[in-house]
């Protein structure tokens, strides 16, 4: 099994330290707002890569933060709970930061179950381990690696020589970007935050003065106190090499002397014509937005699957809208399917020569349709098959047709007999009535898809 690893800038032969279990740390979300759907490709990406080690036959042990607490204002990040707190004019106070973190800790996990993504083993907030987050600040400093400055501490990156090792970054780029804004008496221009003191009414006792720890500590403490150090894998967006993980690193292995991840993963963004989807514009697309298009979260997995993690995707409803006909149509093609069977050695190597090869979904997917054509197996061995490579695609297909089977049977004959008459008329190219009859079964509660062997009826969501 093979990953591209970003620490060494190419694909590398999976050893995990311990070979009896594989330690994972995902980045999570900041809640202070609901994740878009390009915030949650990078969810689905660690979901499918530990599918695929769990295929693989390992044992994994997976955890995700979540960061509820304020990240202070500083050269490197927005406050972005406090933000938060403004736009729903909630009190700065730490009562209602842990209030609106676990509203949208909660929305983001109801997404995730949306997306069939498996649970992690632990979701450390961040807002339970400032106490962690101390005691490797303490260390940095009597290491002589961070120092205090009036609004706060901050790590010395001249201490740390390795430091822009992750994804081979200019240094000296970085430095003369980060010059201009510069301020405060840092050593370096790319110093950065691991305690902001508080200037406002909230924040943490420290043995430096009250405030908040910064946005990098949180993830160094957190994958240390449950996954120890090193461990496998670490993942996250693209958007993280640059400077969280980078700081990570540096902060990490100049306290303890050892690597932190062995392994460094990042998926690539998700676009939309105006750039990085972002949580601000009109490109904000959350798993609501699909599903008041009646478009299925699973939908949305099958079009994640048909382009590798780390290829960056262009972003439209019309794209996603030709997943779900896909993925209704593979769902009604395995209801038809019954019997028990054994999926065919050469079906299952095959899909895990693909997946293995850095989780190769775009090559994986078009399997599934592969088997379901396939003249040399029986209904029984391509159900079996499809199943086995479900287990790492995490589409949902068994438990998704039975109930899609289930919907069809209950459609009641009036909505049936508006849709054969909408067919009726989009065949005579009366498409104004054809567009009439669609928004009377919409009205009614149902959904009309219409794909190259007929229309598929459906509740709406």
């Amino acid at each position: 099994m093979v990953l591209y690893n970003t620490l060494t800038g190419k694909k590398e032969e999976f050893r995990p330290i311990d070979p009896k279990e594989v330690r994972m740390y995902t980045c999570g979300p900041t809640v202070y707002n609901y994740a878009h759907i390009g915030n949650l490709r990078a969810y689905v990406f660690a979901d499918v890569l530990r599918r695929t080690l769990e295929f693989r036959g390992f044992k994994v042990r997976q955890v995700m933060n979540i960061t509820d607490v304020g990240e202070p204002t500083s050269d490197e990040c927005e406050d972005k709970m406090a933000k938060g707190l403004r736009r729903e004019g909630k009190p700065q106070t730490l009562e209602a930061m842990s209030e609106l973190g676990e509203f949208y800790a909660k929305a983001f996990l109801d997404d995730a179950a949306s997306l069939n993504i498996l649970p992690a083993a632990e979701y450390p907030r961040a807002s339970r381990h400032i106490k962690e987050d101390l005691e490797l600040i303490d260390i940095l400093l009597n290491k002589g690696t961070a120092y205090k400055l009036g609004d706060g501490i901050y790590f010395d990156t001249s201490a740390f020589p390795a430091y822009g090792k992750l994804g081979n970054i200019d240094i000296a780029g970085l430095k003369a970007g980060a010059r201009v804004k510069t301020k405060g008496g840092k050593k370096n221009p790319i110093d950065f935050a691991l305690w902001k003191f508080s200037t406002g009414p909230i924040g943490w006792e420290s043995p430096w003065g009250r405030g908040f720890p910064g946005w990098h500590i949180e993830c160094s403490a957190m994958s240390r106190a449950y996954l120890g150090q090193p461990f496998d894998i670490h993942t996250g967006g693209i958007d993280h090499i640059p400077t969280h993980h980078q700081n990570e690193i540096a902060q990490s292995e100049a306290a303890y002397g050892v690597p932190l991840a062995n392994y460094w993963m990042h998926n690539e963004h998700l676009v939309v014509a105006s750039g990085k989807m972002a949580k601000s514009g009109e490109n904000f697309v959350t798993l609501r937005t699909l599903r008041e298009r009646g478009i299925h979260p699973l939908a949305y997995r099958y079009y994640l699957l048909g382009a590798s993690y780390r290829t960056p995707m262009q972003f439209s409803f019309e794209a996603v809208e030709a997943a779900e006909t896909s993925y209704f149509k593979l769902l009604i093609a395995f209801a038809s399917l019954e019997g028990d069977a054994k999926p065919p050695a050469a079906y299952v190597a095959r899909f895990s020569d693909a997946v293995s090869d850095d989780l190769g979904t775009p090559a994986a997917l078009p399997l599934l349709w592969e088997a379901l054509r396939s003249a040399d197996l029986s209904p029984a061995e391509k159900r079996a098959v499809i199943v086995a490579y479900d287990r790492v695609l995490g589409l949902d297909i068994e438990h998704q047709a039975r109930k899609l089977q289930e919907e069809l049977e209950m459609i009641p004959d009036h909505i049936k007999k508006l849709a054969s008459a909408r067919e009726d008329a989009r065949t005579a190219k009366d498409f104004k009535t054809a567009d009439a009859l669609r928004t009377d079964i919409k009205a009614a509660g149902f959904e009309v898809m219409d794909t190259d062997s007929g229309p598929i009826i459906r509740k709406s969501l």
